[in-house]
């Protein structure tokens, strides 16, 4: 996931820039990161010098609902999307709920993006949602709700650091994990994790935040074009994030032999139904209620305008 999060270092003097710092998971030289020192480049532009932006650090992918548990509402409801276009729409309608909420805990929304779907990648080969629970799956440590509805699916959920998904791939800890392409190439996960089952789990949705306090160290003349700057960079991440997410796929399919299986639509409507079996576990839990009813109402509108179901 591209978290993203945003902190101002102390002034130093009114001669000097306002200097910010950026944590993301983003790694250096990817798309994402080149992005945001893009968006740099143009604030330093547009504020003559007067405000320097650098991108170092990681963060964890969970980052954003830790601020507030609103956000899981654009990620970690699985399967309730059935495009791309979907999610657009409902972080369009729910962003500025979203961003208010942020805003209450202190931080400001810059904007929001995401690297598209997260599949499922696996040492054996996996084809139905069933086949989870013959396996050993990685969930993020630290993290008991997800990992209490895992283990009521009936998963054998595994709780580890991101950054021991691979060794425990390689030593038999963990023989399936939930990523986006994108994030599985660049950890090598596919060098063991040989199978991916294409079913669009969830999209991985992040915000570039910045702390409201430091936010207002900003001349607020310069603050509506470094929004309209950061709303301009949002979408191009999304757009290029989701692209080189698709890339990845053929690049672990060239470098890995990755196997990948392209359910039929029974098939996917089976993962769905396993999917939201587990809506109602998730929904005031995982999800706030009242953020999860406004999802399912949103998405019933787009496509009840687009004559869906």
């Amino acid at each position: 996931m591209v978290g993203l999060t945003w902190v101002v270092s102390p002034a130093a003097g009114q001669d000097k820039p306002i200097e910010i710092k950026m944590v993301t998971l983003a790694p250096i030289g990817s798309s994402p990161y080149l992005t945001l020192l893009k968006m740099g480049e143009k604030w330093r532009k547009a504020t003559g010098d007067k405000v320097k932006l650098s991108v170092i650090g990681l963060i964890t992918a969970v980052g954003l609902s830790k601020i507030d548990k609103s956000i899981g509402a654009l990620s970690f409801i699985p399967m309730i999307y059935r495009s791309l276009e979907e999610l657009d729409y409902v972080v369009e309608k729910l962003g500025p709920d979203l961003g208010k909420r942020l805003e209450q805990k202190g931080f400001i929304v810059l904007l929001w993006a995401d690297i598209g779907w997260v599949r499922h990648f696996s040492v054996q080969p996996l084809k139905y949602a069933e086949d989870l629970k013959k396996m050993k799956v990685f969930a993020w440590a630290g993290d008991p709700y997800h990992d209490k509805i895992m283990r009521d699916w009936g998963l054998d959920a595994v709780a580890l650091e991101p950054s021991d998904i691979l060794p425990g791939l390689s030593t038999g800890m963990i023989n399936e994990v939930a990523a986006t392409p994108f994030n599985a190439n660049a950890g090598q996960f596919a060098s063991v994790a040989k199978y991916m089952v294409k079913v669009n789990w969830g999209p991985l949705v992040g915000a570039a935040l910045i702390r409201k306090q430091s936010w207002e160290k900003v001349p607020a003349e310069f603050r509506p074009e470094l929004l309209r700057i950061a709303t301009e960079i949002g979408k191009e991440m999304r757009e290029k994030g989701r692209k080189e997410s698709d890339e990845a796929v053929e690049a672990m399919r060239k470098k890995h032999g990755l196997n990948v299986y392209v359910p039929t639509p029974d098939v996917e409507e089976e993962w769905r139904r396993g999917a939201q079996s587990v809506y109602g576990k998730i929904r005031g839990t995982v999800v706030p209620a009242d953020m999860f009813d406004r999802v399912e109402a949103l998405l019933q509108e787009y496509r009840s305008a687009r004559g869906a179901k």
